[in-house]
């Protein structure tokens, strides 16, 4: 029995988890609506109305799922252009200064998938069997337990990862939170492949990183397994997104009583906090 129980431990892989939100990084590619050169870029994500959106939304919504995490022993990559201005600069430090799991990291500019893939490799453990790689939007949230499910799925499909050597792992259930005028709707959806809560397993010197993958394409290169046992994922819709997220025909409903208390159980989320200042923030 001892014997079997070391041979257990011996065979269950050192796994890093490692995440990557990009915060207004000028670079070129990647964005559905493109500009001509990195100073148009630059203008367009630096614009002080559409930072201080997208704090309202990083702060309210992607760190407190952060910073409520189950399982600590994780790394979140925060990558802002090298040029990042102030006061913005100051008020991420201090966003983030309470949740040591978090880090700023700084890139010049460039096309947009090497300059990320480049960030996360100066962050990944070499050390490690298995690198878990993930991207979360700026505006987009992961369940409370998300890393620890991680953990846990991957040991219960461990032989499929071992035969490939990369698969992904797919939290397809969550939330669509939707801002219109100022006035927060969240939908329950089921979605395959989405970005949040999609999760890349590979070794940790892998030639590829998470972005170099179309995410909706992701099944032609690696074996998929989704997860809809659980609401994993939130995703943000609102008027600064990149690209247009469709709605569902028929979505699943929640009595609006019951969205306060889901947001705070799955999320880490306050709705009711976060709907008071998106009013505030639009004089509404």
């Amino acid at each position: 029995m001892r014997r079997r129980r070391a041979a257990t431990v011996a065979a269950a892989p050192r796994v890093q988890v490692l995440g990557l939100c990009r915060f207004s990084v000028p670079s070129l590619g990647a964005f559905q609506v493109e500009h001509d050169s990195i100073d148009a870029r630059r203008a367009m994500l630096y614009a002080p109305d559409r930072l201080a959106h997208r704090f309202l939304w990083f702060s309210h919504v992607a760190l407190p799922a952060i910073r409520a995490q189950t399982d600590p022993d994780f790394r979140l990559i925060v990558l802002l252009g090298e040029d990042f201005p102030e006061p913005w600069l100051s008020q991420m430090r201090d966003l983030v200064a309470d949740v040591p799991q978090v880090v700023l990291d700084f890139a010049p500019p460039g096309p947009h998938r090497e300059v990320c893939a480049d960030a996360m490799r100066r962050h990944v453990d070499p050390a490690a069997d298995v690198l878990a790689q993930f991207r979360l939007d700026d505006d987009d949230a992961v369940g409370v337990d998300f890393v620890a499910r991680i953990r846990a799925d991957l040991a219960a499909v461990l032989p499929v990862y071992r035969r490939a050597e990369l698969m992904a792992l797919d939290y397809c259930r969550g939330v669509l939170l939707t801002e219109t005028d100022g006035i927060l709707v969240p939908t329950l959806r089921r979605a395959s492949l989405w970005t949040p809560a999609l999760v890349l397993l590979s070794r940790p010197m892998a030639s590829r990183m998470i972005l170099d993958y179309p995410h909706h394409l992701i099944w032609r290169h690696m074996p998929v397994i989704s997860f809809q046992d659980e609401v994993m994922f939130l995703r943000g819709a609102h008027g600064g997104n990149d690209s247009a997220i469709g709605q569902e025909r028929r979505p699943e409903t929640l009595p609006l009583e019951r969205w306060p208390g889901l947001m705070q159980r799955r999320y880490g989320i306050d709705l009711p906090g976060f709907a008071a200042a998106l009013k505030a923030h639009w004089n509404i």
